[in-house]
């Protein structure tokens, strides 16, 4: 498939000089991301923001050079935000290979990232990107794509090969009115598998309150408990790993960072099963407009046989019912904890495009040796 994008009105790439750029686009900017779908906090100035204080890279290895670009149309109106980076690897020595790549290549926080648009308006920013790039290709080596709405070939023009990389899926439950309509959708052992751990709790004479932190003042103890948990899930070698995402000082910085002020504006949600005046379970939750996107969780492996997690989810969704949400995101990743609530999927693809300067073919074997060892660490990080 290819696409054919109709430009009724000229768009107009601009650069950015620098951070200091966003202060007079924040209005425009928050109002764009409110249209975007499926919304998430990633496509946000302050998650962008904090990403660049907090994550930009400064050592022997890599150099992260702000390289953000806007998307005008002709009447200005802002169409879309590029959070670009042209990162330098290795940054000493020669020959340095120039990637231009978004914002988010940390390990898995920044779930989603590309190009900040509606998707009406998707693909006719890219091509006006990729013009605009192939037109400075002295500029950069390697242009990592994410985010894309179709398979890179759709995206080729002459001149202009988009190389398919990896697909990402994102999973959204579409919100009927009551949970026991919710519940009526999934599949019979799914529903068995919900019954069942509020029964075991029941059985051993146990029982849990929800707690939903919000108020900023309130915030900061529920972020260390959150972190607590979310370490002490990680450390269990008899189940599946799921790393200590927030281990790395500056992940830990960065997520403080944006939960405390994302409390102040009112759209922080940490939901907290509690037993016996204990918290054993948490999960972090965003309120963007009338979605709820859950972010990461934590729980006390001791309580795993009561299947913790699956409660605190399932209260989640009913909390999200009662407020009167329309969405849930379930957020990225195929495991089968979100398939089996039979969500819509959304999938995202990522490609490579090759500078068609000479530089730029000679250095792509070293991106290609480069991505290898990538996908070895992240194996390794798993």
């Amino acid at each position: 498939m290819h696409i054919n994008v109709e430009i009724v009105k000229t768009l107009n790439v601009e650069r950015l000089s620098g951070p200091e750029a966003w202060v007079d686009l924040t209005a425009e900017w928050e109002a764009l991301d409110e249209q975007i779908f499926p919304r998430s906090p990633f496509t946000s100035p302050l998650w962008i923001e904090l990403w660049w204080r907090h994550i930009r890279r400064q050592n022997p290895l890599f150099r992260d050079e702000f390289f953000c670009h806007i998307v005008r149309d002709a009447d200005g109106r802002l169409v879309a935000i590029a959070p670009l980076m042209r990162t330098y690897c290795p940054r000493l020595g020669l020959p340095r290979m120039r990637m231009v790549q978004f914002f988010g290549t940390d390990p898995s926080i920044t779930e989603l990232r590309g190009v900040i648009c509606q998707p009406k308006d998707q693909d006719k920013v890219i091509k006006a990107l990729t013009e605009h790039f192939l037109r400075h290709r002295g500029e950069w080596d390697v242009f990592r794509w994410n985010g894309l709405r179709h398979n890179a070939s759709a995206y080729n023009s002459p001149g202009c090969e988009f190389i398919a990389r990896h697909d990402l899926s994102d999973y959204i439950i579409e919100l009927p009115g009551r949970w026991d309509e919710l519940r009526a959708r999934v599949s019979a052992n799914m529903r068995k598998n919900l019954r069942k751990p509020y029964e075991f709790l029941e059985r051993d004479g146990r029982s849990f309150s929800l707690r939903i932190v919000e108020r900023p003042d309130d915030v900061q103890a529920a972020i260390d408990r959150f972190l607590s948990l979310h370490a002490a899930r990680s450390k269990v070698a008899d189940m599946i790993n799921h790393p200590n995402k927030f281990g790395d000082s500056r992940n830990r910085a960065f997520l403080v960072d944006y939960l405390r002020q994302t409390a102040e504006r009112g759209h922080l949600r940490i939901f907290e099963l509690e037993i016996n005046g204990v918290v054993i379970a948490s999960r972090l939750a965003f309120l963007l407009g009338s979605d709820l996107y859950l972010y990461f969780a934590g729980y006390d492996p001791s309580w795993r046989k009561y299947s913790v997690m699956t409660i605190l989810v399932c209260e989640m969704i009913k909390w999200a019912i009662a407020h009167g949400l329309q969405r849930v995101n379930l957020s990225t990743g195929n495991d089968q904890s979100k398939l089996r609530w039979k969500p819509v999927e959304v999938i995202f693809h990522d490609a490579v495009q090759v500078s068609p300067s000479r530089r730029g073919r000679l250095l792509f074997p070293a991106f290609r040796a480069y991505e290898g060892l990538s996908q070895i660490r992240a194996e390794f990080g798993r």
